[in-house]
This record gives structure tokens, C-alpha cells and sequence, in this order.
């Protein structure tokens, strides 16, 4: 893996081949634990196709949901890390890219300031959006894949879990939810121990998600899942499907050492709340399992852009 500054960039950045140069648009999304950066085909076959996908790590969720803002190094570093992409991409106009912020961006109490240094470095307008965009993304994305009703799908970030019930085809029900794995370990970086950590995190997630959920969801005997947390629970089990016992025995394995010591230390921090917060809401919602399903970007990626063209001139709110 390399770096830049102190962003581990997944996969490295290619260079442009501009020999064989197509037209492409980009997009940006700042989450908690990563910037996400998309090349978007326009033309011939690969028009509206993802082109290149690639994560680099950043410190945005750690520093908004312990300090509320983002901290001047982490802006730094941002900076930084996307002028070497630009010079990666001459061909891509900043100004162009469709880029949006999500729930630690919401949160910030300096995100304005943020905003601000990177349409003046970098000419890139931020657009930050609700929960319900966020949602409206994984919904349009896997909605192709959906082939019974009722289905439930979510999608557990940084500083938001997404929920989508296709309840019908004509019907959708999205819901986002202010939980997280990296915001449910700075509520509990405190503790005194592991045991600690685990218990009052299970109570952290199971008052958020019965306030918000519990009366309004129909009964579901089982979850399609997608995400990294996700995603690292059936690298670890083996297999696609899990249950609550699955679940609880990671959870063992974590306290007794860790069951991945693979994993960059970025992705690391995140993996025990992360685990913690799928074991919540599988018992609170009474599942019988869960599936890991990989939901496409695509759809929801080019109805993202058409929503939030690059041309707007308003302020990135």
C-alpha cells in the first residue's frame, strides 16, 4: 500500500494513459474514514461504467466525532494528497468534479472553513449531504439486484448506517441513522477495558437503533449487508452468510487478540466497533441471519451526479 503524507492510498494511483485518453468524469466523496475518489466513463462502451475506483484513508470521522471539527493537519494533508491526484489527471477539471461530503462533513463545525480552503487551493466545491442522499445512493446502486419484496439492505459507515427496505417495486422506505463504527469508538475511547468497551457499546447502538427503528420496520428474517465491516466478517468466518453466534464468536476472538493482524491500522481501530454495532443490530432487529451482497456504486453514482450538477454555483451546502 502507499502513502501520501499520511493517507494510505489503496491500490496506489495510476498513472493517465494518455495515449489511450477517453472522456471521463470524476467524482469525490469525503466520508469519515476515507476519501473515495470514482473515474466515470462518458462515451462508448464504458460510458457510465466505473472506470478505476480507489480509497485513500484519512483521520476526517476520528477528528469530528472527538472534537468536533477537523483538525488543521488533516486539512493539510487533503491538500496535499489531491494535488498529487490532479497531477495524476491533468485531463480532470477540479472545478468539474462532482464531489460530496457525508456525515462527519455534516457534523463539523468548521466544514465551511474546509469547504472554503479546498475551492481556494483546488477550485473543488464541496456539496454536503443528508442522510437520506447518502441512502437515496445505496438504494438507486443495488436496486438491479433486488429480485424479492420485502427486502432490507444496509450499509454501515464511519458516522452512519444506511438503511434501504425495497418493500415493493414501486416502494422504498430509507433510513439513515447517526451510528457508526468510528463514531461509536470515540464515544468509547475512554473505557477501561475491553469488556467495558464492548458492553457499553452494545448499548450505545441498541438505545440509538430503538429510537429510531424499533415500531417502524417491518420483520425481517434476514439482512443483506455491504461495506468493510461487513465485507472483513465473512473474510474472517469464510463464508457469506453469518448469524448473531458467528458474530459474538468474532467478538470473543477480539478480546482474547486480534482475529485479523493483517489489517492496516486505519482499517484496524475500526473493525471491533464495527462488529459490535452488526451484533446490535442483528438481535434488535430479532434476524435470523445476515448475507454480505456487493452493492454497485454505478446507478446510484450517475443519479447522484444528475442531482448535484457541477456547474451549481451555490456555496456546497
Amino acid at each position: 500500500m502507499k502513502t501520501h503524507g499520511s493517507f494510505p492510498i489503496e491500490g496506489g494511483i495510476p498513472k493517465a494513459e494518455s495515449a489511450h485518453y477517453s472522456p471521463r468524469n470524476a467524482f469525490l466523496e469525503f466520508g469519515s474514514t476515507s476519501i473515495k475518489f470514482y473515474l466515470v466513463g462518458t462515451t462508448g462502451q464504458s460510458a457510465g461504467q466505473v472506470e478505476h475506483e480507489q480509497k485513500i484513508a484519512w483521520d476526517l470521522g476520528y477528528d469530528v466525532f472527538t472534537h468536533a471539527r477537523v483538525s488543521p493537519g488533516t486539512i493539510a494533508r487533503c491538500v496535499a494528497t489531491l494535488k498529487k491526484l490532479r497531477e495524476t489527471y491533468p485531463e480532470l477539471s477540479f472545478e468539474a468534479i462532482t464531489a460530496v461530503g457525508t456525515s462527519a462533513l455534516r457534523e463539523a463545525q468548521n466544514a465551511e472553513v474546509f469547504q472554503r480552503v479546498l475551492r481556494e487551493e483546488l477550485g473543488l466545491k464541496i456539496h454536503v449531504i443528508e442522510g437520506g442522499i447518502e441512502a437515496f445512493l445505496l438504494e438507486t446502486g443495488f436496486r438491479n439486484s433486488v429480485d424479492r419484496y420485502p427486502t432490507a439492505l444496509f450499509d454501515l459507515g464511519g458516522g452512519s448506517l444506511e438503511l434501504v427496505e425495497y418493500l415493493s417495486p414501486y416502494s422504498t422506505k430509507k433510513t439513515s441513522l447517526p451510528v457508526g463504527a468510528i463514531r461509536l469508538h470515540c464515544h468509547l475511547r475512554h473505557t477501561r477495558d475491553l469488556f467495558t468497551y464492548i458492553r457499553e457499546g452494545r448499548t450505545i447502538v441498541e438505545n440509538t437503533l430503538r429510537q429510531h427503528l424499533l415500531g417502524n420496520t417491518p420483520r425481517y428474517r434476514e439482512l443483506i449487508g455491504t461495506g468493510g465491516t461487513v465485507r472483513a466478517i465473512v473474510d474472517i468466518l469464510g463464508k457469506d452468510t453469518f448469524d448473531g453466534s458467528d458474530l459474538g464468536k468474532i467478538i470473543q476472538q477480539e478480546v482474547h487478540g486480534p482475529v485479523w493482524d493483517e489489517l492496516p491500522p486505519h482499517r484496524r481501530k475500526a473493525l471491533l466497533p464495527g462488529i459490535i454495532t452488526i451484533e446490535t443490530l442483528f438481535h434488535t432487529l430479532k434476524l435470523e441471519r445476515m448475507v454480505y451482497r456487493t452493492a454497485s456504486v454505478n446507478r446510484g453514482l450517475m443519479a447522484l451526479m444528475s442531482l448535484i450538477p457541477s456547474s451549481d454555483t451555490g456555496t456546497g451546502h
